[in-house]
């Protein structure tokens, strides 16, 4: 089998989209929550709680989505889950040979990444939930790229 990204052409597409990909990952993570909080850049922090407990946060929005508006709900739910559906699907397309757990080892740390530098620079709130459900966007991508690759659609 030949994998779509056989020539170095195709390769270095793969690899500006991921760079693109991961800058936005990161801009999203710090800049953008600062736009929404356009004090934390100052270092103001107020009213902010972190969760070490894992599916406090995930059950919270769940059980009570009455309490949220729709926005809310929905980007702290699923918006944080397809965020990471992209890198599910990029990091076989760039090391094909790497298997799907060590994938999602990447995953997971690239999440714990984001989430302890939100913590450590107060640009964020580290949240136990937001590592759960990007790992499962993570996951979700690497199912997509499997029965695409099982279908023969990413092959020759």
């Amino acid at each position: 089998m030949k994998l779509l990204v056989v020539d170095l052409k195709s390769k270095w597409c793969v690899i500006v989209l991921t760079l693109f990909y991961i800058s936005s990952v990161l801009f999203v993570s710090f800049v953008g929550i600062s736009s929404f909080y356009p004090g934390r850049l100052d270092g103001i922090y107020i009213g902010v709680s972190h969760n070490f407990v894992p599916f406090a946060t995930i059950g919270t929005y769940l059980f009570n989505i009455h309490s949220y508006n729709f926005d809310t709900w929905f980007y702290n739910t699923f918006g944080i889950v397809f965020l990471f559906i992209p890198i599910g699907i990029l990091i076989p397309l760039l090391f094909p040979k790497i298997k799907n757990a060590l994938s999602i080892v990447v995953i997971l740390l690239f999440s714990l990444t984001i989430e302890s530098v939100q913590y450590v620079t107060q640009l964020g709130v580290f949240d136990v939930d937001d590592i759960i459900l990007n790992t499962l966007g993570g996951l979700l991508g690497i199912l997509v790229f499997s029965l695409f690759k099982k279908r023969k659609r990413l092959f020759n």
